[in-house]
């Protein structure tokens, strides 16, 4: 299949047969970047590099040139193959050899490197690519708070019309509530990867470029707004790693990982001449750490809180309350002590609920769920949420089941789930960062 790639006024677009897919820039941050024939070059096959293994096509054809991450893009389907192939019927050793045999052909080998921005030294400022989920509102929140002038970015992939729609709407209350700047990027090209396009069985392969993507999406923005980091949302448990029955590490993520965001810093500083990189100031925070920490100290941020699954096949507008992630948000709003109820979301701690939770063998539960990590981090939520009142069919079963290890392992638990873990922070904001960490945790420990 041929795949053509072109700049426009706005961004860039593809055109594919008779197909036509689009990435559209604010006008005034694409017509200030100089580098578009970089990041065509690269974005176009970062973009598209996941779609063979989706559609079964054996080979595209590119109009633009070898990009200079080709390596490093291979790489990066190489590392997250096995977790996107482990819940759906495809074997991770089969998807790695189709991989291999897919071929990328280029319309030339020059290899384009970057312009130089001549700007000496970039801005204490900071781009935050924004979901709407914890790890991303708590990012924006200790950003702000520090210094760091943030500058959010929201990606409407388009591919979940309800997602974002509401997710906009949030967008809007932190925009004004929060009086930051959040730049809006329409990236149709999403739907190139996405498995319905093609008519195709669903799989996760077509998202495991996302957080890559987030990266050099905001290489636009870094130079508008002068802005020294990408601060990602990547928190301690995207690291915790299981084997799987063929032999391979698994990942809840793999292009959040310690590993590969170091792979991300790596490419960002050589497009921006060491200038700019990229961090994750979260990463030494579990899960109920960040969920502690948003709620008690970021109180209006939080309440824009949305990371639900399946708005696109329900018809609640905000929370669907019958997946694995509206299940675990209102575990840990519990185990924290915060009402679900005050962001739209019910608690899901009736019988029926069961089979989102791996602590009682849920069937409806995500694979990384397995690790010894995942599984005391529920053990250690239901304990804090039972302490913290909360009732229900699946309190009562935790009780008869798993108390009495919860009570003999509480020190323990407490100290592993609240603590700080090892992890790389610039230096420049470090003591700050930790400062604010150390002062909502030792009330948790």
């Amino acid at each position: 299949m041929r795949v053509d790639f072109t700049s426009e006024k706005r961004g860039i677009a593809l055109a594919a047969g008779n197909r036509k897919f689009s990435m559209v820039f604010p006008e005034k941050i694409w017509q200030n970047y100089r580098d578009k024939d970089f990041f065509l070059d690269n974005y176009a096959l970062l973009s598209t590099i996941f779609m063979p293994l989706i559609s079964g096509i054996k080979e595209l054809k590119y109009n633009t040139q070898v990009p200079l991450f080709r390596g490093k893009f291979s790489e990066l389907v190489l590392g997250d193959i096995p977790s996107s192939t482990e819940d759906y019927s495809r074997e991770a050793g089969k998807t790695i050899e189709q991989f291999k045999k897919t071929r990328y052909f280029f319309a030339g080998n020059e290899i384009k490197t970057p312009i130089s921005s001549g700007k000496i030294n970039h801005d204490e400022k900071a781009i935050v690519p924004l979901s709407c989920g914890k790890d991303s509102l708590l990012t924006l929140g200790i950003a702000k708070e520090i210094g760091l002038k943030p500058i959010g970015i929201y990606i409407d992939d388009t591919v979940s019309p309800s997602e974002n729609k509401i997710k906009l709407e949030m967008i809007s209350n932190i925009v004004k509530n929060e009086k930051i700047s959040c730049d809006i990027i329409m990236n149709r090209l999403e739907k190139f990867n996405d498995f319905e396009t093609w008519n195709k069985p669903e799989t996760c392969l077509g998202y495991g470029h996302m957080v890559t993507s987030f990266c050099f999406a905001s290489l636009p923005f870094l130079d508008f707004y002068n802005a020294k980091y990408i601060m990602l949302g990547n928190q301690q448990d995207l690291d915790w790693s299981i084997k799987n029955k063929g032999g391979f590490t698994i990942y809840p993520s793999f292009d959040q990982t310690s590993k590969w965001q170091s792979e991300q810093d790596k490419m960002i500083k050589k497009v921006t001449e060491n200038k700019c990189e990229v961090t994750s100031i979260i990463r030494p925070l579990t899960d109920l750490a960040i969920m502690h920490i948003l709620f008690s100290r970021y109180k209006t941020l939080a309440k824009n809180i949305v990371s639900c699954d399946s708005l696109d096949a329900s018809s609640e507008k905000r929370w669907c309350s019958n997946c694995t992630a509206c299940a675990t948000y209102s575990l840990f709003m519990l185990a924290v002590g915060v009402n679900p109820k005050t962001v739209g979301l019910h608690e899901m701690l009736e019988k029926k609920h069961e089979r989102f939770y791996r602590l009682f063998m849920g069937k409806d539960t995500e694979f990384y769920d397995d690790s010894k990590n995942a599984k005391d981090k529920q053990l250690f939520a239901f304990y804090l949420a039972y302490k913290n009142g909360a009732r229900g069919y699946l309190i009562d079963k935790f009780k008869k089941h798993f108390l009495n290890e919860a009570e003999k392992r509480e020190d323990e638990l407490r100290k592993f789930f609240f603590s700080l873990h090892k992890a790389d922070i610039p230096k420049e904001i470090k003591s700050d960062v930790l400062r604010i960490y150390k002062e909502e945790l030792k009330r948790m420990i």
